[in-house]
This record gives structure tokens, sequence and C-alpha cells, in this order.
């Protein structure tokens, strides 16, 4: 005797993995999203460590200082932690512990760089490398560059705007200057 009850038990299990494979789906399409935060949302918080900052109040800089990295990380953009580092840099002259801030100011840097990479963000790449150039750290400086030189491509404008940054720590640019280029029939503009 057949059950009658068996055709809808499979199609309740064939529509149960359907709706399964659909959120898998979902949640590897939003895996890359950038989080549900608002635009520039790591911004009062960082407005706030530095009214903290400016009241003596090293703690409460430091706790708003926190809330803006872990919002500017779940942003998933890079201007976010670059004014992370920025703030890392103020608080730890403000604190006495330069050393752990620059450590930390490097991180967010190094974060915004490979953001900024990711997006194919000119800008961010170079507001990053110019980030590292303040740190002192030629190396990642350098490598920001090289990052931003490829980026442009042949794009006049931008490889003199990477020139100019690459000047300011006297880093070589692969870069030629404008009156160096040529048009397509080998003249000079």
């Amino acid at each position: 005797m057949k059950r009658w009850y068996m055709p809808i038990v499979l199609a309740g299990a064939a529509l149960l993995s359907l709706l399964i494979l659909a959120l898998i789906a979902v949640e590897v399409l939003v895996a890359d999203a950038p989080g549900a935060t608002a635009p520039r949302s790591w911004t009062p918080p960082l407005a706030r460590a530095d009214e903290a900052l400016q009241d003596g109040d090293l703690a409460a800089a430091l706790a708003c200082w926190r809330e803006a990295r872990l919002t500017a990380i779940r942003s998933g953009r890079w201007e976010g932690l670059i004014e992370v580092g920025d703030a890392s840099l103020r608080l730890g002259e403000a604190g006495g512990f330069r050393r752990d801030a620059k450590t930390q100011a490097r991180e967010a840097y190094l974060g915004a760089l490979l953001r900024a990479q990711r997006q194919r963000s000119l800008e961010g790449v170079l507001r990053a490398a110019v980030a590292f150039g303040e740190l002192g750290d030629r190396e990642v400086t350098v490598q920001a560059i090289r990052i931003a030189e490829r980026q442009a491509g042949p794009d006049v404008k931008a490889l003199d705007h990477i020139r100019a940054v690459a000047d300011r720590w006297s880093i070589p640019s692969k870069t030629t200057h404008r009156s160096e280029h040529t048009n397509s029939r080998g003249e000079q503009p």
C-alpha cells in the first residue's frame, strides 16, 4: 500500500533543498560587499575621540577610537581606515604611546591600501602612499606608488599626480614627465 503523504514529503524536501541553495547563493554574493554601515559612519566616533582628547580624557578617546575603527573596518571603504590611522597617531601623541600608535596607524593604512587597490581607487592608493611616507615607511610608500602607476595606465594627468607624490619622498617613479610623452605619430605634444 502506497502512503499518500510521500509525494508531499518529497516535494517539501525538494523545496527545502532549493531554499538552502538559494540562501547559500545569497551569502556567497554578498560576502565581498561592504558592510551595512552608513557612509562615513566612522566620523562621529572620531570627532568624539578628538573632543575627549581636548578634554584630557584619554580613556574616552580610546573607546571612541575603537568604535570608529570597528565601524571603518565594517564599512569596506578605504577612507575610514585612513582616518582611523590618522586618529591613531593623534592619540599616540597625546597619550605618550607613539610606538603603539604608529603600529596601529600602519595597520590601518595597510588595510586602506589593500582596499583601495582592490577597489581600483587611485585616490585611495595615493592617500595611503602619503600616509606611509609620513610614517617614514619608505618601502611601503614605494610599493604604493608602483600600485598607483599600474592603476593609472597611460593617463597623463594621473601619472603627473603620482609623480608629484613620489617626488615628495624622492622616490624614483617609473612615470615620465608630460614633456616626454609622445602622441600616436611619435610626436611630442
